[in-house]
């Protein structure tokens, strides 16, 4: 089993509570809390980061397991939606849950129950996903396939 270490660089901004977060060598994000967000245009929360980790982890394994085996991938696109909740009497905010609605478009002929197996395979086996294993948050998938 082979291990890896990730790194990734976050900078106070001259705004107060923007923050930068670099997500390469030449692009950094501004991340803000939510109710600031819509003051801040292409801006994100570290909510949405989150959300977009978990999203793309799934995707992008999904992505490689379609490769694989031999299903060509003509299009996909998601949407993550994250249950988040704030209690009352503590104030301790979380998400409780994280639904990923997946469609993809494949060739007339691919076999769709192969697809829902690779699928399945891919939120069982993303790294960021497991992270929520055995937490409070459930991950939740669906997956609509499209022929062309």
């Amino acid at each position: 089993m082979g291990s890896a270490t990730f790194k990734e660089r976050l900078r106070k901004s001259n705004t107060p509570k923007i923050h930068g977060v670099s997500l390469s060598e030449s692009n950094m994000v501004a991340v803000c809390p939510p109710p600031m967000v819509g003051d801040h245009p292409g801006a994100t929360t570290p909510h949405g980061l989150f959300l977009a980790s978990v999203g793309g982890c799934v995707n992008l394994i999904f992505e490689i397991a379609l490769e694989k085996g031999h299903i060509e991938l003509l299009d996909l696109e998601s949407e993550i939606i994250g249950d988040y909740e704030t209690d009352e009497d503590t104030g301790r905010s979380q998400f409780t849950a994280i639904t990923i609605k997946t469609k993809i478009t494949v060739p007339e002929g691919s076999n769709e129950k192969r697809i829902h197996k690779l699928f399945d395979t891919a939120k069982d086996n993303c790294p960021i996903g497991n992270c929520l294993v055995g937490s409070c948050v459930k991950l939740m998938t669906d997956l609509e396939v499209v022929y062309k």
